[in-house]
């Protein structure tokens, strides 16, 4: 029984053997040239030309090899691929029934040009590329040769491909390509490679099933993972990283491309939704995404290239790069294509700074974006705005009509890392713009007009009544009352004209008011150096002693109170003194009043003895008029 099969093993493999030496003898690999070039010339229009004599390889895969290769479009200056050698693995028995059956291409080391260099009439579309308007000397090749023809893989490893667009001209690298045809109509693709440019790097591979039933007409994309890795030189937050996964619907006429169940995921925030693509003419996009939380932290993070040690020195631990001052319109872009665009975020985290219900709805049209919504809700409060971004004019534009309500100055100042006494309700209503979409220089930009109001403000470790007391006291202690204070000033409502400019915030017709206090003012708030400058016009309504007409000049009476410095370190000055003094006056000219008709009633003169004794008496009432207005002055004081 071993022995039979034995035997029979090595009838096989006689066989076997039998079989590829016929091939090499009887089987000239030469002869499939004509009909290789002439098979690609039919399905695509392009000329195949093969260098050298073609040659079996049959071990460890039976195989036809050739030197370079050159794949070029009729009237085109350079050809459209070239690569050093290439390699078709083929099966052996169909070769005998005249079937070149080639399981795999592999071509290595290639350059593939998409260059207007490369263009010929094929691409120009002067030449048709489907088999119906085969010439005559095509069809009549095929005929005569008998041979049959079909492919199971297609590989390109090592290569490199040179794309332009317009006059710019991107080389993608280390390309490695393979297409498998998983049936008649379906066919799975693996391509990997990367991109480096200007000091960045982009790497990529992507995974994916295309169904050709309909091709040309249309096809079916099933993307089931495209990963990306783009690092470098002026990359937001150092490095964008993740992976997108969708189906894809191409149609041909108009080019549409449409996606569904689309999903992006990018520093491990991921978007989900919908994207449709219109490439006919100017291209269109429609764009419907929504992400339940979105961390913007990392792209917010300050840039730590040209930052200067403690020893003086500036960090080369990145390449240095000249900063490119954009010049004209920042978002010249949007003329390049039309669009709709709708994103809901459930949170989004800017550093410390949580923003709930962020919806933005924007439309695209020949260069200028229309803002028709934008709804946030931050420190407890909302806000809306609604406006348009200019791409068309000279210089960038974008302009907002903005509403703010509820927001809770305490948590946002908390949020924001900014130290300040100051708290209270916030509301806003008014139109801002800005020159530019840089993030670092959008504050600075910011102009426009507000109409601002905080309710309940409260200003922490800063008493206005307090501070009016203690210069009032300097003059007289008697009209102060000896009240307990407490170390914070309190606000029924705050309002003023706020203008922006300059990374300012200029306060006019400013307006404030408690049981205490009548304040009127102007002033400005620092949004960039994080400083105010005010200067206010201060009633205070309650606090005063004295008789009423005393009591009544200290609550009309205007003191001018300065607040300046850092938020986090105010300085305040009064300059009242004269002010003081006329007020108080009126107690010194009643004291006076008094002092005059007691003067006058002890000063009757009767008779000569009366005036044998005036000059005691005149000494008398002298002395004591000195000793009533000396008493007078220290009460006062």
């Amino acid at each position: 029984m071993i022995k039979k099969i034995l035997l029979t093993l090595f009838i096989l493999i006689v066989l076997a053997i039998a079989g590829v030496i016929a091939l090499v003898v009887f089987v000239d690999p030469n002869n499939f040239r004509g009909f290789i070039s002439n098979t690609v010339k039919e399905q695509t229009g392009y000329e195949l030309t093969i260098e050298g004599d073609l040659r079996w390889h049959i071990w460890p895969q039976i195989s036809i090899l050739t030197d370079s290769v050159r794949l070029e479009d009729d009237g085109a200056k350079k050809p459209i691929l070239t690569a050093d050698n290439m390699r078709l693995d083929v099966e052996l028995l169909p070769l005998f029934s005249k079937q070149l059956a080639v399981k795999n291409v592999l071509v290595k080391a290639a350059v593939i040009n998409i260059t207007d260099e490369s263009k010929g009439h094929v691409a120009s579309g002067k030449k048709s590329t489907t088999t119906v308007n085969q010439t005559q000397t095509e069809q009549s090749t095929k005929e005569s040769s008998g041979w049959s023809f079909s492919l199971n893989k297609l590989e390109i490893v090592d290569s490199t491909v040179v794309y332009q667009q317009n006059k710019d001209i991107i080389s993608f690298r280390d390309i490695d390509v393979s297409v498998v045809q998983k049936d008649d109509k379906n066919i799975a693709v693996d391509l990997s490679g990367s991109v480096n440019r200007d000091q960045q790097d982009f790497i990529y591979s992507l995974n994916a099933d295309v169904n050709l039933a309909n091709f040309p007409k249309n096809a079916q994309v099933e993307l089931h993972k495209l990963t990306y890795d783009y690092k470098g030189v002026g990359v937001p937050a150092g490095q964008l990283k993740g992976e997108v996964s969708a189906t894809f619907n191409y149609q041909q006429t108009p080019l549409v491309l449409d996606s569904k169940n689309f999903s992006l995921l990018l520093n491990g925030n991921k978007i989900t939704g919908q994207l449709k693509a219109n490439l006919d003419k100017k291209p269109y996009f429609e764009a419907l995404f929504k992400s339940d939380k979105f961390d913007l932290s990392p792209f917010l993070a300050s840039n730590s290239e040209g930052k200067t040690s403690s020893t003086g020195q500036t960090s080369q631990s990145e390449p240095v790069v000249v900063n490119k001052t954009i010049k004209g319109n920042e978002l010249a872009f949007l003329q390049t294509f039309d669009a709709k665009f709708n994103l809901t975020v459930n949170e989004v985290l800017a550093n410390n700074v949580v923003i709930n219900n962020f919806i933005i709805d924007a439309d695209n049209k020949d260069g200028i974006a229309s803002l028709n919504k934008v709804n946030l809700d931050v420190a407890k409060g909302h806000i809306t705005a609604n406006g348009s971004a200019n791409g068309k004019q000279a210089i960038t534009s974008i302009k907002l009509a903005t509403k703010a309500m509820d927001i809770d100055l305490g948590v946002l100042f908390e949020q924001l890392q900014i130290v300040n006494n100051f708290k209270g309700v916030f509301y806003a209503d008014g139109n801002i713009a800005t020159n530019t979409i840089v993030p670092q220089n959008i504050m600075t930009a910011l102009t426009g007009n507000l109409d601002v109001n905080v309710n309940n403000a409260r200003l922490e470790n800063f008493n206005i009544q307090r501070i009016i007391q203690t210069a009032v006291s300097q003059y007289s202690k008697e009209a102060v009352t000896a009240d307990e204070y407490q170390k914070f000033t309190e606000l029924h409502e705050v309002s003023a004209n706020a203008t922006l400019a300059n990374g300012d915030m200029n306060l006019t017709s400013l307006k404030a008011l408690s049981e205490t206090l009548d304040v009127t003012g102007n002033g400005k708030i620092g949004l960039t150096k994080q400083d105010l400058d005010i200067n206010l016009q201060v009633k205070m309504l309650s606090g005063w002693n004295g008789d009423s007409r005393t009591i009544q000049k200290l609550q009309n009476l205007v003191i001018p109170v300065r607040i300046y410095g850092a938020f986090n370190e105010l300085h305040y000055r009064v300059d009242a003194d004269k002010l003081i003094k006329d007020a108080l006056s009126s107690k010194l000219q009643s004291e006076l009043d008094k002092l005059k008709d007691r003067l006058n009633s002890s000063n009757q003169t009767t008779t000569d003895e009366q005036s044998d004794s005036s000059g005691t008496e005149s000494t008398d009432d002298k002395q004591k008029a000195k000793d009533i207005l000396g008493g007078l002055i220290n009460k006062i004081k």
